[in-house]
């Protein structure tokens, strides 16, 4: 299944990322591009986070769901869905909100931060700093996107954003579902370099 991918990355590489695990908190317009690519990347853990249900405003842009779907929550969508298209990997489904007392559920590799609301991020940024892990903000609305590598080393996002960027969110301001598949293809791409010790910054 991975052998274009094998081939430009090594056998080495592909185990590892078959061995690794990745936390999604978020599983929404960036959250479902990036579970779909991890899936079929290979990653052999994925944990999916998210409290909401399906509605068809997400149709345009939450790429793993359809009209079926419809009142589901995303987790389970999402966890039925990657399974289909990689039915070798690991994935835990947990339809809840992120918070102090649930945050030991994610012990993973890295953590992806599909999120849309700032106290989770700053949840997840104390978090992933006390246990070491790295963790990639990104967020997009309209037709621009951000995204920000937290790693041990580096600075945190308290450092970086002190508050909200924008008082705007897809609900009121829109966004466009290119932005999204954009940022969330970036976001996969550091995570796979995180995982295999390069650099996201460089290449």
């Amino acid at each position: 299944m991975y052998s274009r991918q094998e081939l430009f990355l090594g056998k080495k590489a592909q185990v590892k990322i078959n061995k690794s695990k990745i936390a999604i908190i978020g599983i929404g317009a960036l959250g479902t591009i990036a579970v779909e690519l991890l899936a079929r990347a290979g990653i052999g853990e994925l944990i999916l986070i998210d409290r909401d249900c399906i509605e068809i405003s997400n149709l345009h842009r939450q790429t793993l769901f359809t009209h079926v779907d419809i009142s589901k929550p995303k987790v389970i969508a999402a966890k039925e869905a990657l399974s289909k298209i990689n039915p070798n990997i690991k994935i835990s489904a947990h339809f809840t909100s992120l918070d102090n007392e649930n945050i030991g559920l994610v012990k993973p590799d890295i953590i992806l931060d599909c999120t849309d609301n700032l106290e989770t991020r700053f949840l997840i940024n104390d978090y992933s700093k006390k246990n070491n892990i790295p963790f990639i903000y990104a967020s997009a609305i309209k037709d621009k996107g951000y995204i920000y590598n937290i790693l041990p080393e580096k600075p945190c996002l308290k450092c970086i954003l002190k508050e909200s960027i924008t008082n705007e969110t897809c609900e009121t301001a829109g966004v466009l579902n290119t932005i999204t598949s954009i940022v969330a293809s970036l976001q996969v791409n550091d995570a796979t370099k995180i995982l295999l010790d390069k650099n996201p910054e460089k290449d």
